[in-house]
């Protein structure tokens, strides 16, 4: 017959050699390295980015199902990220596509309410099947996020509006964005949820985390 001490030094040594076989995700995750070319592919050359916090830069498109999906996660990662990492949002147009949805966007963000416009304007385009790009429904969804109704208008077509549509169409070439949505980490690195094994929400933060800290 076996002694009790016996007995409860042979489960503590059984339970040791567990240990590795009990918590393999969490040492997975914090080992974790990605991949070039599957799980994003580097930006060459970098594009260089200033500021003290990593960066992190969501291209997307108003019209863009994946980008649609990809937004409600995309919120709840950057407000719980907001503090360690400078998260951007950059809206772009395909060549066949007006650039109107842009328009609104930029005009709302600099009258404060960029994050108002933008969920509007995929609600409007997804639920409820409006045309973002007809003047009167951006004026509508602009009552709809409580903007003052002329200054948003004055804003539509302003030279500082122009220039952030420029400058989007020129960072996304030096970007290299052949689509959307595409996350963009300090200028250096693409990753875009369409090509690379980053379907899953949880591990496309994990990736862009993980490159981030690089």
């Amino acid at each position: 017959m076996i002694s009790h001490p016996f007995l409860r030094i042979s489960m503590v040594l059984i339970w040791l050699a567990l240990l590795p076989l009990v918590w393999p995700n969490q040492a997975g995750a914090e080992s974790f390295q990605p991949k070039a070319g599957i799980h994003y592919d580097p930006i060459i050359p970098p594009v260089p980015v200033s500021g003290s916090k990593p960066e992190v830069v969501e291209v997307f498109n108003f019209k863009c199902p994946h980008c649609y999906k990809l937004h409600p996660r995309m919120n709840v990662w950057a407000a719980k990220m907001k503090d360690r990492f400078d998260i951007k949002s950059m809206p772009i147009a395909f060549t066949n596509q007006s650039d109107q949805p842009l328009r609104a966007y930029y005009a709302a963000q600099f009258l404060g309410q960029g994050d108002a416009m933008k969920h509007a304007l995929f609600k409007a385009h997804f639920d409820d099947h409006s045309n973002i790009d007809a003047p009167e429904e951006l004026t509508f969804i602009a009552e709809g996020v409580k903007l003052d109704l002329p200054r948003f208008q004055a804003n539509l077509n302003s030279f500082a509006v122009n220039g952030k549509i420029a400058q989007g169409r020129s960072m996304s070439q030096a970007y290299g964005i052949v689509g959307t949505p595409t996350l963009v980490i300090n200028g250096r690195y693409r990753v875009s949820p369409g090509k690379h094994d980053s379907n899953d929400p949880e591990l496309l933060f994990n990736i862009v985390e993980a490159l981030a800290a690089q």
